[in-house]
This record gives structure tokens, C-alpha cells and sequence, in this order.
């Protein structure tokens, strides 16, 4: 009896080794599978933990994860820029003529891509036009078609929601489908909120998406409502599907409705 409970034993742990091996060399495979489309062989963003969306089998939980996911950074984001607004704001309803510029409204104009230029009213508005918000909705549905509803590669691997380029060698995830003579990477993020004031700071800076940053001076000079419907149509250039995106943009504002 003894013999016997002791060859159980030595054969237990010995199929133990074994499923512990093979959970290793699993591990291993997966890993080594999306580590080689990494380039440059930087450290993957540990920041951040992606829920496991590709999991979820119900549709309206998923979406509702993918929103309370996304959300909070996008506020925070719109918060900054909101305040710097506000600063602008003031500044212009306190203008000097003789005053000298100041060294906020000057990083402004470093950060957001502007020419330093006289100090006046019409240099305000200027900068005015590219700090603003930018509607939570568009924000939300844009990061899920962009990131496939939070299961993309460079989403789960660069905490990219927006997909998002880069031109250096290694500085982020080779496309699959690159073609051979491109050199473009999608950008690697060190956190989820990066990516989103990375987005927002596109939007209010590449000349691609002035016509978006016009319409919305003139909704604010006539005192309208700032609205992603409003928006969406000066995102033509975000995809080479151009006005087919746009339309799939305001779709799914419409069928999110509920959980934006």
C-alpha cells in the first residue's frame, strides 16, 4: 500500500513538471510572437493594464468597458486644454497694448505649433482657434474604430487608440500590412492618457484638420453648440477612406448614443 501511494505521488508531480513546461513554452510563443513586430526592442508600456475586451462576448457590456475605459482619460485631457482656454481667455479680455508677452502664452504658441508673432488681440484669437476642446463623443467612437474596440495590436502593445504614426526607425509597431518602401511606424505611448493628448494636440495642430478647427471657431463665435456631428466631417483626412469614414464616424455615434 505504501509503494502504491508513494508511485501516485512521484507520478503526480511529475505530470505537474511537465504542465508547467508546456504553460511556459505557450508563454514564451506568445510573447515572442508580438515582441518581433516590435522595433527598436524598446520596454512594452507597463503602465496601463488593457481590460480583456476581446473576451467579452456580450456587445453592450463590451461597449460600455470600452467607454468607462476610455473616458476619464479623454475628460482629463479636454480638462487641460480647457484651462489653458480659459487662460487665453482672460489674457485677451485683459490685453495691455504695451504689455509684453507672457511666458505661458508663448509656450502656447511653442506647443501648439504657432509662429511667434505680435502680442494682440488678433495673436489670441489666433491661438485661440487650435486650444480648444474637442467633443468627448468624437473622441470615444473614434478610439473604437481606431483600436477595434480596444483588441488591436498596437492598442493592447502601444496603448495607441487612435493609430497614430511615427517616422523614426523604432519608435513604435511596424503595420503588418506596410508596404515595402514605407517607413511610417504606429506610435508606442507610455500610458493610455499619452495617446489620448497626443490625438487631442493632432486635431489642434496638423493643418489636415483645420477645416475641423474652423468649423469650430465658427460654432463658438455664434454661440452654437460644439457638437461631434458637427465635427466629424472635418476628419475626412484622418483615413484614406475620407467621407466613407466620416460616415461610419457618425453611425456610430448614433447606435452609441446611449453610452457616450
Amino acid at each position: 500500500m505504501r509503494f502504491g501511494f508513494i508511485a501516485k505521488i512521484i507520478t503526480a508531480i511529475a505530470i505537474l513538471v511537465v504542465a508547467l513546461v508546456l504553460l511556459k513554452a505557450n508563454f514564451n510563443r506568445q510573447w515572442d510572437s508580438e515582441q518581433d513586430s516590435f522595433v527598436g526592442k524598446q520596454p512594452l508600456p507597463t503602465k496601463d493594464v488593457i481590460p480583456a475586451f476581446s473576451a467579452m462576448s456580450n456587445v453592450i457590456e463590451k461597449k460600455k468597458a470600452f467607454f468607462n475605459f476610455i473616458r476619464p482619460g479623454v475628460v482629463n485631457a479636454n480638462r487641460v486644454i480647457a484651462l489653458d482656454r480659459q487662460y487665453l481667455l482672460d489674457l485677451k479680455s485683459t490685453i495691455d497694448g504695451d504689455q509684453a508677452a507672457p511666458s505661458r502664452y508663448l509656450k502656447l504658441l511653442e506647443s501648439y505649433k504657432i509662429k511667434p508673432q505680435t502680442f494682440n488681440l488678433h495673436s489670441i484669437d489666433n491661438l485661440l482657434s487650435r486650444v480648444d476642446t474637442i467633443p468627448q463623443a468624437l473622441v470615444m467612437v473614434q478610439a473604437a474604430n481606431e483600436s477595434g474596440w480596444g483588441t488591436s495590436r498596437f492598442s493592447r502593445l502601444g496603448l495607441n487608440f487612435f493609430g497614430q504614426w511615427c517616422f523614426t526607425k523604432g519608435c513604435g509597431l511596424v503595420p503588418n500590412a506596410r508596404n515595402e518602401d514605407a517607413g511610417h511606424e504606429v506610435k508606442v505611448f507610455k500610458s493610455v492618457d499619452a495617446s489620448i493628448a497626443s490625438y487631442l494636440k493632432n486635431l489642434n495642430t496638423h493643418n489636415a484638420y483645420r477645416h475641423l478647427r474652423d468649423v469650430r471657431m465658427a460654432l463658438r463665435t455664434n454661440h452654437q453648440p460644439v457638437t461631434a456631428a458637427k465635427l466629424a466631417p472635418g476628419l475626412t483626412s484622418y483615413s484614406e477612406r475620407g467621407d466613407d469614414y466620416v460616415i461610419e464616424l457618425l453611425q456610430m455615434l448614433r447606435q452609441n448614443k446611449a453610452y457616450l
